[in-house]
């Protein structure tokens, strides 16, 4: 895999285990794209030591700093490379936002979890998608196309219907939940929930668990800045993603019945 499709994940996914000063120089790397990547000129535009700089590139896995800054500049050469013939800076900026999750979705994407889930979407009774704000969107999205394939599935994105789930839910249930931030109080409380009433329970979310109470298993989106805000790019595109490769997957089991049943959703309409 090109590196260019990696590290900007590793950098991410290495943040838990650095300190407050390596963080900003992670965030630094991330999100403000600098030109000079000399040891010398990000000391200096950071106000850190050398040493600094180092330890980071240490925590991101590299022997040392000189092999970061030579793998980053590829990145960057290689990103600018497919970006030449856009001028607008605005344009830009938004379509390297969409690149920048396409490439960590390369990262990120574990093949056999995909597979398990959507084996799993076909042994289930029943499947619930929780998912509050923006995240009921891809609840609504997921509950329309499964249904057409002849899963029986409801998206629950009411705060008062994720409560009363709790009356329905048993251990033949699979439930998949979703919250960019993992943070949705209501959502992560319903998991909770559900898991405790016996159903397999999986998170799609940019944060891994600290705890497995929630959900039995977390299923990683890919993240950019300020991304559940949706000041540039729609925050459902990442959980989208992992949607298609769960869809495809469950479609290609038994497809040519799969297919059939989504030609009699077809609607046709007379005269057209």
């Amino acid at each position: 895999m090109e590196i260019k499709y990696k590290i900007l994940p590793i950098i991410e996914s290495s943040l838990d285990g650095m300190t407050h000063l390596e963080k900003e120089i992670a965030h630094y790397f991330l999100y403000d794209s600098p030109k000079g990547l000399t040891a010398e000129a990000v000391a200096k535009k950071l106000h850190v030591s050398k040493a600094s700089l180092t330890r980071f590139a240490q925590k991101c896995g590299f022997k040392g700093y000189r092999e970061f800054a030579f793998e980053y500049q590829r990145y960057k050469e290689e990103s600018e490379g497919q970006f030449s013939t856009i001028h607008q800076g605005l344009t830009k900026r938004v379509l390297s936002d969409y690149d920048e999750i396409l490439a960590k979705t390369y990262s990120l994407v574990d093949e056999e979890q995909i597979l398990r889930i959507s084996r799993r979407l076909e042994e289930a009774k029943r499947v619930y998608f929780y998912g509050q704000g923006l995240s009921s969107l891809v609840s609504q999205e997921m509950k329309i196309r499964f249904m057409r394939l002849g899963l029986i599935c409801e998206a629950v994105t009411d705060d008062h219907m994720l409560q009363w789930m709790d009356n329905l839910i048993d251990s033949e249930c699979l439930v998949i939940g979703q919250s960019i931030s993992g943070k949705t109080l209501a959502v992560m409380e319903a998991l909770k929930k559900a898991q405790k009433k016996g159903a397999y329970t999986i998170l799609m979310s940019t944060q891994k668990l600290e705890k497995d109470d929630v959900a039995d298993e977390v299923l990683l989106v890919a993240s950019a800045k300020n991304l559940s805000y949706g000041n540039r790019i729609s925050p459902q595109f990442p959980l989208l993603l992992i949607v298609d490769l769960l869809y495809a997957n469950f479609m290609a089991n038994n497809q040519i019945e799969k297919e059939k049943r989504f030609k009699r959703t077809i609607i046709k309409i007379e005269g057209g």
